[in-house]
């Protein structure tokens, strides 16, 4: 699988020992190449399901929101990285990872703790765990067209194009209607219907250019959909609230890297552009009527220089955030936050021995016509130890980060609070890894802290909400990830078994020490791939147990297994056919409680190589 996630054939040793580094030194999980093409799926949230210790909250309907959450830190704690610099959001928070399509994906990749890897920028080890999409680089001039259509009267249309090693161009158009049939039960009802106001049209097109030296990349998102709100049955007897959103996600990042002698060198660069109009100003709301625009802005500067002796590696690195968030929202005024991370590490490698230690300094501070909350400033550290012999790998991690309130949870009128606390994790990790050819094992135990939870909770009345610090919450937990290959087959299983505790409130006896909500026992997910000749065929597999949503026993989601397939084949050198169908076995299962989601579907794609 190494092979499957290598830039050119010219830097074909050096990004071996990289990636061959970070596997070692830290729990890395990754699907790449043929194998993440041939999944049933279009969108990177998917794909990532399929990662040990992984949780995807999807909120419903095609264009629902998806977020991940890594070992149950929360969605805030994971940073999401494109070819290595950070896509933020300062209003919420939160990325939206059904935004971002696997079409032009060589790799995706999971790291708990951080990457430990040459050139790394202050901000990428701000955060408790990391994903990085890694954009396919052209390999040849070509063109390509896919169209398809599915279920729910869903329709796509893509064009790709390559020239030489240096560009790619990619558009795609979709619309789907989205109102898919439901199945709702409980202990007060049981009843089916259909999810409205689920419809979805959206637009991409993104570009990049690539030499040995720059990596540049643009994107453009916009998309127009209904929010069908949860499955809660109202006073006029009908089910779901009313509401729209467009929306506009763009960016433009640039990195350029150049290394003499033991001396290297990195920069990169990205100015984003997010616009939000969410609607609900309709008759059919009973309760929630709002209108408000969003304008996020974010200029990211980041700078990393090494310096790579036989044995020790030192490297520092300063980067500095612009985020500003402007909004209509009644009470709130313009917010302009600065972010200043620098980082000091050192790395040290020898024999079978491999040593890693950082330590990152943090400084945010917010300014508005507002009052704003103080300035925060913090150390923290983190500590990455492994050792090989053989093909067995024992390795260990210990980090402690910590995230800040976002805007909203800091400004929001008649939520927000100045004085909120940063919320810290910390993490112990021991792991192993056994590397023979064709077959990887890791397995990995892990312990983790999280102090001053930031949590949204009623104060009193109805529809009155206070952001508050609350919250001492542990979780203990066991990961494993295997994968082999064999002649036209490879294969990819992983699972996590965790236990997550609240012990926020010793005084509350319905909450203290039970398990926290959302997170289940028991998750597992495999993926089988063959490819002969011009075929290939993938089926892949997920499971989830038991879930609370409350701290009340009968509070429970159900356990739901998921079982996608795709195969494709290839008519002749210009014509790709391929047929996918997702939840074979037609198990409506719930995510968020309340938020069904589509069961059975279909879809056949044709690919025009040009």
């Amino acid at each position: 699988m190494l092979q499957s996630v290598l830039p050119a054939a010219d830097t074909i040793e050096q990004a071996s020992v990289t990636a061959r580094r970070n596997e070692v030194i830290v729990p890395r999980q990754a699907i790449a190449g043929e194998q993440l093409q041939a999944l049933s799926t279009s969108s990177v949230a998917d794909a990532l399901k399929f990662f040990s210790g992984v949780q995807i909250k999807d909120y419903g309907g095609l264009g629902g929101q998806k977020t991940i959450n890594v070992r149950s830190l929360g969605t805030q704690h994971t940073g999401v990285y494109i070819d290595g610099i950070r896509i933020t959001n300062c209003q919420n928070g939160t990325v939206d990872l059904g935004k971002y399509s696997l079409a032009n994906m060589e790799s995706v990749e999971l790291f708990n703790a951080n990457k430990v890897s040459p050139l790394m920028t202050a901000s990428e080890y701000a955060s408790a765990s990391t994903v990085y999409f890694t954009t396919k680089r052209p390999e040849k001039t070509a063109l390509k067209a896919i169209v398809s259509a599915g279920s729910f009267k869903t329709v796509r249309a893509q064009l790709h194009g390559s020239y030489k090693k240096s560009f790619f161009g990619d558009v795609e158009l979709m619309h789907s209607c989205g109102n898919y049939p439901f199945s709702y039960h409980s202990a007060w009802e049981d009843t089916t219907g259909i999810r409205r106001n689920s419809d979805v049209t959206f637009f991409r097109a993104e570009g990049g250019y690539f030499n040995d030296k720059i990596r540049s990349h643009i994107y453009l998102y916009s998309s127009e959909r209904g929010l069908p709100g949860g499955v809660v049955r109202r006073l006029s007897d009908k089910f779901g609230d009313v509401g729209r959103e467009a929306d506009v996600n763009t960016f433009a990042q640039f990195s350029y890297s150049d290394s003499w002698g033991r001396h290297q060198l990195k920069y990169n660069a990205r100015y984003a552009f997010d616009y939000l109009h969410a609607n609900a100003r309709f008759l059919e709301n009973q309760f929630v009527h709002y209108e408000n625009r969003y304008r996020q802005q974010d200029l990211y500067n980041g700078l990393v220089y090494t310096y790579s002796g036989p044995h020790l590696s030192l490297a520092f690195s300063p980067d500095l955030r612009l985020s500003d968030l402007s909004c209509d929202v009644y009470g709130m005024q313009y917010v302009l936050r600065t972010d200043f991370k620098a980082v000091a590490s050192a790395s040290y490698n020898t024999g079978g021995l491999k040593a890693s230690a950082s330590l990152l300094f943090t400084d945010i501070k917010d300014h508005s016509k507002m009052t704003t909350a103080d300035r925060m400033r913090r150390l923290t550290p983190a500590a990455h130890l492994s050792y090989s012999f053989s093909r067995l790998t024992l390795r260990a991690f210990y980090k402690t980060i910590f995230r800040a309130p976002t805007l909203n949870d800091l400004y929001y009128t008649q939520v927000g609070r100045r004085d909120l606390k940063p919320e810290y994790t910390e993490q112990f990790n021991l792991g192993l890894s056994y590397n023979i050819p064709n077959l990887q094992l890791q397995l990995d135990a892990y312990h983790n802290e999280v102090w001053d939870k930031i949590v949204c909770i009623p104060q009193g009345a109805s529809y009155n909400w206070r952001m508050l610090n609350y919250g001492y919450v542990t979780t203990n937990g066991v990961d494993l990830s295997a994968r082999g290959r064999y002649k036209e087959f490879s294969l990819l299983v992983s699972g996590t078994l965790q236990d997550v505790r609240d012990l926020s409130d010793p005084d509350d006896p319905l909450s203290y020490r039970h398990e926290f909500l959302y997170s289940p026992k028991l998750s597992a997910s495999a993926i089988l791939t063959w490819t002969h000749r011009r075929f290939t065929a993938s089926i892949s597999h997920m499971y989830c147990s038991r879930r609370y949503w409350t701290y009340v026993e009968e509070d429970q989601l159900a356990a739901y297994h998921c079982t996608d397939a795709k195969i494709q084949y290839a008519l002749k050198k210009y014509l790709t056919l391929s047929l996918e169908c997702n939840d074979i076995f037609d198990i409506r299962y719930e995510v968020v409680q309340r938020w069904p989601l589509p069961g059975r579907r279909f879809a056949l794609t044709a690919v025009l190589n040009i």
